[in-house]
């Protein structure tokens, strides 16, 4: 990581709204979580009970999902190298290569 990005990446983790987001998708994760070991006890109580319990285990698996998916875009998740991941990084240069010659070719060329 040059000294660039880490001034980019510490600007970006001060963001006030960025911040603010990230304390609501972990709220809302979390709340899926209790909702789901709440709707896991009293699930002989009601038989709707089950279909919360349903949409709350979904809820998580897709927000923990997500996370990790764009997470795994731009850096290594949880500081583990892990094999493919942090790919917009590690090609960044041929991406935009490639973008360049996309955009030549199909935008500028008569």
């Amino acid at each position: 990581m040059t000294s660039n990005s880490r001034v980019r990446l510490a600007k970006e983790a001060t963001n006030p709204a960025l911040i603010r987001m990230r304390i609501v998708a972990t709220g809302l994760l979390v709340l899926m979580a209790v909702v789901f070991l709440v709707s896991r006890a009293l699930v002989d109580r009601h038989p709707a009970i089950g279909f919360v319990r349903a949409f709350a285990e979904a809820a998580m698996v897709g927000g923990l999902a997500d996370w990790f998916a764009v997470t795994a875009l731009f850096r290594h998740p949880l500081g583990l190298p892990i094999p493919h991941t942090a790919i917009i990084p590690r090609n960044k240069d041929r991406i935009g290569d490639t973008l360049a010659i996309f955009l030549r070719d199909n935008f500028l060329l008569p």
